[in-house]
């Protein structure tokens, strides 16, 4: 082998392994695809179980109502689906149901929990209500500091819930009184450990906001019926050693008439 073909071997390994570094591995996120008359959230899971991402956060709204029946249809139209599948509550989960019956169908101990993905810590947070209880924002300050950034293989922190929380330029509807003053106390808890990124959805519609250097994501156009101007999709989230990145992947909308079930 010439000097030149070793030359060109060896920078073929390192490109691949810088580029593996620097990109990392992916992840999708997705909520409110309760009213899906439109084939968005099949479309969805094909797009992700067909791509590197690993596997798919679903940010509350499964179905409406709430209850055992509704899940049901949630589950059937997810049973194919090879990646794993991680759920938050959302409020549509609370209606005619209760967070027992949703922790008892889908096998969760809590509303809220935790859990490591590679480098990842994700913490799932109940805020369906409409606010932050005090217990569960007490929590999320106990579950961030037992795990802190770049200790036991941490190298990012990722926060996910229904409800968005109440910023400069996000105004979630359907929330209880004192609603600010609980996400300014959030603030201070994510802003504390250092979270990368806060997933939610709830408002219908794609929206990225800088929350005082907290990365904010709305994904709410999993088939719910969408604000004007929205289209329907998901967020493709890419997590590298230079930190977390996002785009917007549209799903074409079908016809009721054809929609995919």
């Amino acid at each position: 082998m010439t000097a030149r073909l070793r030359f060109g071997f060896a920078l073929i390994i390192v490109v691949t392994l810088w580029a593996s570094a620097a990109f990392g591995w992916s992840f999708a996120v997705c909520g409110d695809s309760r009213d899906d008359k439109n084939g968005i959230l099949p479309r969805i899971l094909a797009a992700v179980r067909e791509s590197d991402m690993e596997f798919l956060l679903h940010t509350g709204d499964l179905e409406r109502p709430g209850g055992t029946k509704s899940w049901e249809a949630f589950k059937a139209k997810t049973a194919g689906f090879p990646k794993p599948l991680h759920i938050a509550i959302g409020n549509h989960e609370l209606h005619k149901s209760s967070r027992e019956e949703f922790t008892r169908f889908f096998g969760l101990q809590k509303t809220s929990y935790a859990f490591t993905h590679k480098d990842v810590r994700f913490l799932i947070v109940d805020n369906a209500g409409g606010s932050f209880a005090d217990n569960t924002l007490e929590w999320l300050d106990k579950e961030l500091g037992a795990h802190p950034k770049r200790k036991n293989g941490i190298a990012r922190l990722v926060v996910a819930m229904h409800f968005p929380p109440q910023t400069d330029n996000i105004f979630p509807h359907g929330t209880r009184n004192g609603y600010r003053d609980q996400s300014m106390k959030l603030l201070k808890i994510l802003s504390r450990h250092k979270v990368d990124l806060l997933l939610c959805s709830h408002e219908h519609m794609h929206l990225v906001d800088d929350w005082n250097g907290i990365k904010v994501i709305v994904s709410g156009g999993a088939g719910a019926p969408l604000v004007p101007f929205q289209k329907y999709g998901f967020y493709r989230i890419d997590v590298t050693d230079g930190g977390i990145r996002e785009k917007f992947l549209p799903i074409r909308s079908t016809p009721p008439s054809s929609a995919v079930r």
